[in-house]
């Protein structure tokens, strides 16, 4: 048995995501910490939609929330690490949970990074879109002929084969719909949020990201993350910041990142975070692969029994 450990990013929140956990005093203590450094209740947050999938919070949110899981999993069961791996926001979440970041110190960055993203697209009408049914070479190849600096439009992540999300201005995402549809896409559908992550409208960010890590004190590891940036794996000191600055700008290479699993002969992988879309990625790319989830209090008694 070889074990790998996943984190999901953002879209992967939801209200009820704390409700079995109301017995559990490792978690609780974890998200009461973590209100305590955002200086909001995390707990009331959730519950108000208009915060709940508002960017400035949902990253936070997610991460605290992935973390108290990874945590309260941890005190059930001594867990032998082979690697790890956070999809966009999910590497943070990924580098706290492996000690590189302290939690304190993770959760400040990921708030300031949601922060960033966010004034960076204040005067940009920004989208997202899944393209489903065709090769995400082709989309990226159909994205740089239409692609233009007054309407960008770029390949951001490829999740799984036949699946992979664009981004940039709104009105470049409608425009290439047709094109994408006549390339092969079955569906081109646009996603609920107005950030175009993961594109080269966020260069400046990836600048700033990089100033903010530069005052953040770096652990040693439990185990190597592989980054979405390049693929590398437990980089330190300057490469880090440079990796996880440029993340932000640049794919997410999820496809890439399940065939490393495969070539570090990954036999099963938990999910540390709410939802299961990770688990759903990674079951359309290997079917071999045992998947364990921790989106709830029995599903981590059920995953620390099967590990």
């Amino acid at each position: 048995m070889t074990v790998a450990v996943v984190f999901p990013g953002q879209g992967s929140q939801n209200k009820s995501m704390l409700d079995t956990f109301q017995e559990s005093k490792i978690f609780n203590d974890v998200i009461d910490e973590g209100s305590d450094i955002l200086g909001y209740e995390i707990k009331k947050v959730i519950t108000e939609d208009d915060k709940i999938n508002n960017t400035i919070y949902t990253q936070p949110l997610v991460l605290s929330v992935s973390y108290a899981m990874w945590k309260t999993l941890s005190n059930e069961i001594d867990l032998d690490i082979s690697i790890g791996a956070g999809h966009s926001l999910g590497e943070y979440t990924a580098l706290v949970a492996n000690g590189t970041f302290d939690y304190k110190e993770g959760l400040q960055l990921v708030k300031k990074r949601a922060e960033l993203m966010s004034n960076a697209m204040k005067n940009i009408d920004g989208a997202m879109a899944a393209v489903i049914g065709i090769d995400g070479v082709k989309v990226d190849q159909v994205c740089k002929e239409i692609s233009k600096n007054n309407a960008v439009v770029e390949a951001v992540n490829y999740n799984c084969p036949g699946q992979t999300v664009i981004a940039g201005h709104s009105s470049a995402i409608d425009d290439i719909t047709p094109t994408l549809k006549d390339a092969g896409a079955k569906i081109v559908k646009k996603l609920p949020v107005s950030l175009a992550a993961h594109t080269s409208l966020l260069k400046d960010v990836a600048e700033q990201l990089k100033d903010e890590l530069k005052n953040i004190k770096l652990s040693s590891s439990s185990f190597d993350v592989i980054h979405n940036f390049d693929l590398s794996q437990g980089q330190t000191g300057l490469n880090l910041y440079e990796v996880l600055s440029k993340q932000v700008c640049s794919p997410v290479r999820w496809i890439e990142t399940m065939e490393k699993f495969k070539l570090n002969n990954i036999t099963d992988v938990i999910e540390i975070g709410p939802g299961s879309v990770l688990s759903g990625l990674i079951k359309r790319f290997d079917k071999s692969m045992n998947l364990y989830s921790t989106k709830t209090i029995e599903d981590i008694k059920l995953t620390s029994q099967a590990l």
